[in-house]
Formats: C-alpha cells, structure tokens, sequence
C-alpha cells in the first residue's frame, strides 16, 4: 500500500509533486481547478514535461486528481448534467496529460428524482465523459455517506452503475473508509472489514478497486454524516485501520488522506498508517 495527502496546487501542478515530497508522501491526491468552481486549469506542454520530471525524481505514484464539488452525474438538471460531464471530461484530458492515474469523483444527487433515475444518469455521464476524453486515465466513482438523496451509500448501486454503463475497461472504484462506515458499514472491527470487501467483491468487483480514501469518521456507523476525523481518533478506531493496511486485497494500492496535515502540531496520519504495517 502506498500512503499520501490530498495536497494543494498553487499555479503551476509540479507544486502538488513539491509539497508531496515534503509531506513524504509515496502517492498524492489534487483538485484540477478550484473545486468550487466550474473549469480546470490548463496545463502548458513545459508544465506537463516539468510535473513528468519532477514526478519520476520524486517516486510519487501514481498521482489522482478529485473532481470538483459541483459535479453531479445524477442531476435531473440538464445543464447542471451537462457541465458535470464536461468537468470530468476536462479533468480525465489533464490526468491524461499528467500521467495521472484518474480522476476520482462523488456521483451525486437525484434530487428527489428517485434511485433508478440516478442510477441511470450516473450510468450515462460514464458514457459520455469517457467518450469525450479519451486514453487510459480512469474514472474512479467514490463512496458517499449517503445523507439525503444522494447516490453511493451502497455497494449494490455502484454494481447496478457499472453494469448499466457496461463495465467500460476506465471506471474504476475508490473507497472512503469514513463514507462507508458513515453509511452504514460497520468497518470498526476485522469482521466488518472482511464483510464489506465481500458485498463490495460481489457487486462491482475487487479488481475495479484502484484507491482508498483513509479517513477515520467523526460520526457512528449509519449516521450518513460526512465528517473526517484523523486516524485512531474516531469511531472507526486504530485497530481496523492497522487491519487494513495489512489486508491482502487491499495492497498495492494507493491509500489517500484528506486530513489538514500542513500546519505544525497537525497529527503525523501519514507516519501512523506506516506504523501499523507488519
């Protein structure tokens, strides 16, 4: 497993490969643009040879880019639709140019239109922004809390998304240990762990498993709150986290943190996930 922060970027991206060296990251995570905002920040051909360069150097990888917040593959608004499809879009055409991995992003909202609504939406933004940028950068849908009308509190609509879409060989899948316990998966103990990865395995397919989100949870299991907490102080606990780190499915992978770790006294999460490696 290799452990790093979501960083910031300021202006040029080899910033993000900057201060993921001096956080000792192994992998790192970045918005493409302000992430309320619609748009991405464009990428000239001697930033892209510089961010490649300084990429190598650093052995940072893979790199990921999270989508904004204003995205929403779920929205019964057109153009709301519209603009979240040409976000991604735009942002699979800058991993691509980064060599990034992907681009990871929540699905959204349907607003009240019903769960086979957005389902179905979901599944066709997939269509669409994949075919809109092509190449090998994936795209990584994430878990949510599941507070609301969102989608993505459960493993069984990802597998219905992935199916409708047809499993195109780019989506992928990410996993945030804060949403999923958030949303009712009990992942405080080995045994919630072993049955998530099963139910997760069952319905989309441990091999679309391409990054984690390690987040503890300010919130207990079921509560849909949306609320990170740093590792060990929350309702997750150490214990599990030392489980996963060491999981057999679970390695190889790319394990980010969205936790503050830039100011001083900030808890040391990327030495801690570390330490609990056999």
């Amino acid at each position: 497993m290799r452990f790093g922060y979501h960083v910031s970027v300021s202006g040029n991206p080899v910033s993000a490969i900057v201060e993921g060296v001096d956080a000792g990251c192994d992998t790192i995570q970045f918005f493409p643009g302000s992430p309320q905002q619609w748009g991405t920040t464009p990428v000239s051909e001697e930033e892209t040879a510089e961010f490649a360069e300084a990429k190598s150097n650093s052995g940072i990888d893979p790199v990921v880019i999270h989508s904004i917040y204003l995205v929403n593959m779920a929205a019964p608004s057109d153009g709301i639709f519209k603009r979240s499809v040409a976000s991604l879009a735009s942002s699979l055409a800058k991993a691509e140019k980064l060599g990034a991995l992907g681009v990871i992003t929540h699905v959204g909202n349907h607003k009240g239109e019903g769960e086979d609504f957005g389902l179905r939406r979901i599944a066709d933004a997939v269509h669409a922004c994949l075919d809109k940028s092509p190449g090998d950068a994936m795209l990584l849908l994430e878990t949510t809390a599941g507070a609301g009308t969102s989608i993505g509190n459960s493993f069984e609509q990802f597998g219905a998304v992935f199916d409708m879409a047809g499993r195109p060989e780019r989506l992928g899948f990410c996993l945030d240990t804060c949403h999923v316990f958030a949303a009712g998966y009990d992942i405080s103990t080995t045994g919630g762990v072993d049955s998530a990865l099963e139910e997760l395995d069952r319905f989309v397919g441990l091999d679309r498993l391409r990054a984690l989100h390690m987040n503890d949870s300010q919130g207990e299991c079921g509560s849909h709150r949306d609320r990170h907490e740093h590792i060990g102080r929350g309702m997750i606990g150490l214990d599990s986290f030392a489980y996963m780190v060491n999981h057999e499915a679970l390695q190889g992978l790319p394990a980010i943190i969205e936790l503050p770790h830039e100011d001083i006294g900030s808890p040391d999460d990327l030495g801690l996930l570390r330490s609990l490696q056999a």
